[in-house]
């Protein structure tokens, strides 16, 4: 692919194929939360945005799926979908499961977040 044949990210919505919506959903993902990784309170050495990826993905997935719902009242159902949505992750829920509801508590587009916490994602407050 040549730089003429990428993805114009300025095109209109309408304009965009659904690789292109996927493709800019994860290009947003990474740009929000792959800077801050190594310093995020649920960080485990020796793991790489590989493995953090899809928990992010599974993470704002998952609160669509579930629109008006809390993460907590979803949680013990998303461990069960983990064991299949965690791709090529080596993350167990357990280490999965903080970039997991970070993802959750980033608002749809057009949403106002509440506050801030400590690494700058949305819902999470400081300890």
């Amino acid at each position: 692919m040549t730089q003429t044949d990428a993805p114009d990210a300025s095109s209109a919505p309408e304009d965009r194929t659904p690789a292109d919506a996927a493709v800019a959903g994860q290009d947003a993902l990474e740009a929000r939360f792959k800077p801050g990784l190594e310093q995020a309170p649920y960080y485990s050495v020796g793991r790489n945005w590989d493995d953090y990826a899809p928990a992010y993905r599974f993470g704002r997935d998952s609160r669509l799926r579930h629109d008006g719902r809390r993460f907590e009242e979803v949680a013990t159902q998303l461990e069960q979908e983990w064991a299949t949505a965690r791709e090529q992750s080596r993350l167990g829920w357990v280490e999965a499961r903080g970039a997991i509801e970070d993802a959750w508590d980033v608002p749809p587009v057009g949403d106002t977040p509440a506050h801030t916490g400590p690494i700058g994602l949305p819902g999470r407050d400081a300890d």
